[in-house]
């Protein structure tokens, strides 16, 4: 494998951070498949992680996947911020993330929502390879994307990620709405505090802060507050 390639790639993989990932933004004159083999080479060695587009209808969540349709993720916050060309004190940015004190940092939704999808993995079984998934409308000229889909008690639960206490909540309450989809409740991670909320269309949605999203995976969520 080409080293150029590898490196083009990861930069491009941190640049586009939190969004469909294009194979054409990777600087150099590469063809698609030559990213494709990269990507995979940077996702067996643990690097980058695919975030899965999924038709969110039922489980399992992989069953329903679009593989046109894929974000990707790095491994660490401090690398991607590296890459970013952030190299001093990545560790109190972080900490700034969490307490919204960072106003001025351009891509601070993105690397919380990284974060988040980061802190997911890491409460999961560690004997087993987990995937990420993600909601997307891909009818054209629809932009509703809602940042992550898990599995719980059976059920599909989206997982809207802010780095404030505010925020659109258009697209989940978009998912919410459809017919097809058999969802009892959603989550919104944020800098608020435990609390719960009825949407407009009369589905809870649960409130967790994005320091406890263990809370996500390590209990058992029902259509219940998790305060």
């Amino acid at each position: 494998m080409d080293p150029d390639l590898l490196r083009h790639t990861l930069i491009s993989v941190a640049r586009q951070s939190g969004t469909k990932f294009v194979f054409s933004m990777v600087d150099g004159s590469y063809r698609t498949e030559q990213v494709k083999k990269a990507l995979t080479y940077l996702r067996d060695a643990g690097l980058s992680i695919p975030v899965i587009h999924t038709a969110s209808n039922g489980i399992p969540l992989g069953a329903e996947t679009n593989s046109k349709f894929v974000k990707y993720i790095m491994i660490d916050n401090a690398l991607m911020l590296d890459f970013l060309g952030i190299s001093d004190n990545t560790q109190e940015i972080d900490k700034a993330i969490l307490t919204d004190t960072v106003p001025n940092l351009v891509d601070k939704g993105s690397i919380a929502e990284m974060m988040a999808g980061l802190e997911i993995l890491k409460y999961m079984s560690p004997y087993e390879r987990h995937d990420l998934y993600y909601w997307q409308d891909t009818n054209k000229g629809n932009a509703a994307e809602v940042d992550y889909v898990v599995a719980k008690s059976g059920h599909v639960v989206p997982v809207e990620v802010k780095s404030g206490v505010k925020g659109s909540m258009k697209s989940l309450y978009e998912l919410l709405s459809k017919p097809q989809k058999d969802i009892p409740y959603a989550i919104r991670c944020s800098l608020e505090n435990f609390g719960s909320f009825v949407s407009p269309i009369g589905k809870p949605i649960s409130i967790c802060p994005l320091y406890a999203i263990s809370n996500i995976i390590s209990k058992t969520l029902t259509s219940n507050p998790i305060a």
